[in-house]
């Protein structure tokens, strides 16, 4: 039995650690102690259910980035976190150096938590590292960008890069640790695992990498109620908080077909202030797969398990991104010609015509068929089992 401690640092997304949630619990059943560190404790407990992980908060960076440029590359992305204030990031890399003397693990698994990353480098512990593909560039130098569809000149890049480098490297001089010789030795680890398929690694696919596919929860979920019948069927899974949410709810109510709205989070009373006869808004989760059978049309925000999952089924989607990750998602997702994707910059979006073209163009009903059939034999259970083997190999003997 080893401790595995994991570190769940940003929390940049629910779906990310509800990923990990069945890899965490086979590595229970082998009779793996397991601690999770993250940001958000009570998320993490309600992701988790009612496994037996030991919570502790994670340090996180509060200060203010605001005077830094628009994010072009994951080096903007260390910088925001707080690689451009090596004092307050040394105080953090200390705190987890603490948790680790408390808990004493043999083997620290990261999802996006760069912190960690740095504390495991000082006191020379052993880490791997997974992630969906955004928070896993590719090892190269400087960091490609994630806005692909924006210019970004190799001069720009670099820039970041040797920043956030020198702030890595100021926080170890700070802590004790051996410099990086460059930004992706961060992620230098005995193992490392993309959660996703290489057609939707957000960076494109890469030769020599371990994909494992991506893990659902087999939590069961309830059946879709759709309003009253006539027309096309409409499934959306978006947060009422994006700010076209209330433009989307208007243009599908004026469509007037069967739509079904899950918004996570959104109260009654909005709920009611957008719904109507054929247009029902819920906070509640519904069966996907069961949307994918019946609904004709499907719209959300391109987050990385839904896509995964739709396309397992052979389904594209609309996709409407909130922020980079999921711009860059749908970026790679309507480039195969996989989906229908929204300008992460355009204001005045027409829904209908999306409506129509993801319902009239074939050849993008044919590549999500084809996606579906390239992995028909894909066992997530085969995929946990193995994943976890690779991570009990980089646990060193006692």
């Amino acid at each position: 039995m080893a401790n595995i401690v994991i570190a769940w640092e940003l929390g940049g997304g629910t779906g990310h650690l509800h990923t990990l949630a069945p890899v965490i619990g086979r590595l229970i059943e082998r009779g793996h102690l397991v601690t999770l560190i993250a940001r958000d404790l009570l998320r993490a407990r309600s992701l988790l259910g009612q496994l037996p992980v030991t919570l502790f908060p994670a340090p996180f960076w509060a200060g203010d980035a605001t005077a830094l440029p628009k994010v072009a590359s994951y080096a903007d992305v260390l910088l925001r976190i707080g690689f451009i204030d090596p004092v307050g990031m040394a105080t953090l890399v200390q705190s987890w150096l603490a948790f680790y003397k408390i808990l004493q693990p043999a083997l620290i698994l990261t999802e996006h938590a760069p912190t960690a990353l740095l504390a495991a480098r000082v006191a020379n512990l052993p880490c791997a590292v997974v992630g969906t593909g955004f928070t896993l560039p590719k090892a190269e130098e400087p960091f490609a960008s994630i806005t692909p569809w924006t210019p970004v000149s190799n001069k720009r890049l670099q820039e970041s890069s040797r920043k956030a480098l020198e702030g890595c490297n100021r926080v170890l001089d700070r802590c004790g640790g051996e410099h990086l010789q460059q930004l992706s030795d961060l992620q230098v680890s005995c193992f490392q695992g993309l959660i996703t398929f290489a057609e939707l690694d957000h960076y494109g696919p890469r030769a020599g990498a371990e994909y494992y596919g991506h893990f659902m929860s087999p939590d069961p979920m309830p059946r879709p109620i759709w309003p009253a019948r006539g027309g096309p069927r409409i499934f959306v899974y978006m947060h009422h908080h994006f700010r076209h949410f209330a433009g989307l709810m208007q243009q599908l109510d004026e469509m007037g077909c069967p739509t079904l709205v899950v918004s996570p989070g959104i109260s009654r009373q909005e709920a009611d202030r957008y719904s109507g006869r054929r247009l029902r808004i819920s906070n509640r989760q519904v069966d996907i797969t069961v949307v994918a059978e019946e609904a004709d049309a499907i719209f959300s925000h391109s987050p990385h398990g839904l896509v995964v999952e739709l396309l397992r089924l052979g389904r594209a989607s609309i996709l409407l991104p909130n922020y980079v990750e999921q711009a860059l998602m749908a970026y790679r997702v309507e480039r195969q010609g996989l989906g229908v994707a929204g300008g992460p910059r355009r204001e005045n979006h027409d829904y209908r015509k999306m409506v129509e073209t993801l319902r009239g163009n074939r050849a993008i009903a044919d590549n999500a068929a084809a996606f579906s059939r390239r992995y028909r034999d894909y066992s997530q259970e085969e995929a946990v089992n193995t994943l976890v083997q690779r991570l009990e190999e980089c646990i060193p003997p006692y």
